[in-house]
């Protein structure tokens, strides 16, 4: 027969308490590890998630970026095209326009050899008429005063005639002039105003090859 004493289960109790003990900390322990390794894989996601959030916004800005080059570079190049064309167009007008003013020189340049040519052909007439009029006048057998009246009156009229033909010559000068430093003007005038409707100088785009626009980098300056 076994006899329990006092001393004995109070030995045991104490085990008891000991040992609730132990496991009571045995579990806090895989409690807070658990709760450490958790915080470290949310940690972790927290951190992929992170990195992959980074890396779409990067390759996003760099698409983007591509596509704005892109644009930047087409834009450019039909910018180039209208300089191209516009210029093309200017050299061509500023072409006709020489030509035009050397069209207009030509035929004045005719005109005043017309006038000149004309004018001689009137000229040699006056003075045939003249010559004709002072012989009429020694054949008439006038004598004195009278003669020298005759052959001065002769002389005024051919050398008023002989003006005459000399002022169409001047005035046919200048009015070939006139009209060549007109048609110069105009020349002049239409030029500017074709210039003036080139296309400007066409620029090189500002590209973003790394997609790098409109992100704040800090300065260590």
């Amino acid at each position: 027969m076994c006899v329990v004493t006092a001393g004995a289960t109070a030995t045991v109790a104490a085990k008891s308490a000991a040992l609730a003990t132990n496991i009571g900390l045995a579990i806090s322990a895989v409690s807070t590890v658990a709760s450490i390794a958790q915080g470290q894989q949310a940690a972790q996601m927290q951190a992929a998630q992170a990195r992959t959030q980074m890396e779409m916004q990067t390759r996003q800005r760099a698409e983007s970026a591509r596509l704005a080059n892109q644009r930047a570079l087409t834009e450019q190049q039909g910018r180039v095209r209208e300089e191209q064309a516009s210029t093309l167009a200017y050299y061509k007008n500023l072409d006709n326009f020489n030509k035009a003013v050397n069209k207009t020189y030509v035929q004045e340049q005719a005109k005043r050899e017309d006038a000149r040519v004309k004018a001689s052909f009137k000229s040699q007439a006056i003075l045939a008429k003249s010559i004709g009029t002072q012989g009429k006048i020694l054949a008439s057998g006038a004598t004195g005063q009278s003669v020298g009246l005759l052959s001065l009156d002769a002389d005024r009229q051919a050398g008023f005639a002989q003006a005459q033909q000399n002022a169409s010559v001047e005035s046919a000068d200048l009015q070939s002039a006139i009209a060549q430093d007109i048609a110069f003007d105009q020349a002049q005038s239409a030029a500017n105003q074709a210039f003036s409707r080139t296309s400007a100088p066409t620029q090189a785009p500002i590209l973003d090859p790394y997609g790098l626009a409109g992100l704040e980098i800090p300065s260590f300056a």
